[in-house]
């Protein structure tokens, strides 16, 4: 059987990871990507994503969406993912086209039309799943889960000391998809930092005549280049992973609130990880979120370096 998927996507390279992973596995039905700004302002984020489509050979629809967070501005694209936000890789322009409809138009479209519910990948800030929650609510349950790779349990931040970039980028749209109530589930920084491959791993990967295995390669040599290390995170590629092997994960079922008003704090995710005892006192300092969401607590990372190392190869 295969998971019914929309991947929302802002392409700097660990997404350009997750959906060379996404694409060609058997475990997933991809029916579309669609892109939102993030990593890269959007229409970057469009390029970027077409590109990956060629190398995979995928005949996948892409369609643009939000192209700035719903309240605050979007930042300047950072150098970490290069100056194309996928690694500089110099892939060669894409002929494939954008589709004609946006983003959340192709989500309600793509819902209303499935007989059996779809999984939303979320791997970027979250403005296009909160407009299209709030534009057609009547879509709700058609969505089977959202799998969020955002926040923070209880691992520092990697975009302010305790905000994580997906969440931080708009904290408004997280917080409304972490409050809806639909079946979500959350792959945090605590995870998200511990699926990685070794220098000499990545060199045969980028050495690998498939074009899948030498560009999965190649950029993970770019960030071991980047970062001065000698060893690569795949980084969204895991949350993908999780959606194709979820048995070894461990969850937790936990209240989420995305914090909106603090100057540092802006952005971080509060996981409540009391008991559910303690929360229920009426007379606590600070009240917990009614909503629950499953948040991977911890995984087995040779199990996911598996799933990944076998899905981008022959």
């Amino acid at each position: 059987m295969t998971t019914p998927t929309i991947l929302d996507v802002d392409t700097g390279y660990d997404d350009a990871l997750a959906l060379l992973l996404a694409l060609r596995s058997p475990a997933l039905d991809v029916r579309g990507v669609t892109c939102v700004a993030g990593n890269q302002r959007l229409p970057q984020v469009v390029v970027n994503t077409l590109k990956i489509m060629d190398v995979v050979g995928a005949d996948v629809p892409v369609a643009a969406g939000m192209d700035r967070p719903l309240i605050e501005e979007l930042r300047e694209p950072a150098l970490l993912h290069g100056h194309d936000g996928m690694a500089d890789l110099g892939l060669p322009p894409s002929t494939r086209k954008v589709l004609d409809v946006h983003a959340v138009e192709f989500m309600r479209q793509t819902l209303a039309a499935s007989t059996e519910p779809v999984t939303i990948i979320a791997l970027a800030p979250l403005t296009n799943i909160a407009t299209f929650l709030r534009m057609y609510p009547g879509l709700r349950d058609r969505i089977g889960e959202i799998v969020i790779m955002g926040g923070s349990a209880i691992a520092h931040g990697n975009t302010s000391p305790l905000a994580e970039f997906n969440i931080r980028q708009d904290p408004e749209a997280a917080a409304i998809v972490l409050s809806s109530g639909l079946p979500t589930r959350l792959y945090p920084l605590d995870v998200f930092r511990k699926v990685r491959f070794n220098r000499a791993e990545i060199d045969a990967f980028a050495a690998a005549a498939n074009p899948v295995t030498r560009t999965a390669g190649r950029i993970m040599q770019y960030a071991l280049s980047y970062f001065q290390a000698e060893w690569s995170l795949i980084g969204d590629a895991g949350t993908v992973a999780t959606v194709i092997d979820p048995g070894g994960c461990e969850v937790q079922r936990l209240p989420v609130t995305v914090e909106l008003t603090g100057a540092v704090t802006r952005g971080a995710t509060i996981v409540d990880r009391r008991t559910a005892a303690q929360r229920a006192r009426p007379n606590e300092w600070w009240q917990t979120s009614v909503h629950e969401v499953d948040v991977i607590l911890d995984l087995d990372a040779e199990r996911y370096r598996r799933v990944f190392g076998e899905g981008i190869r022959d």
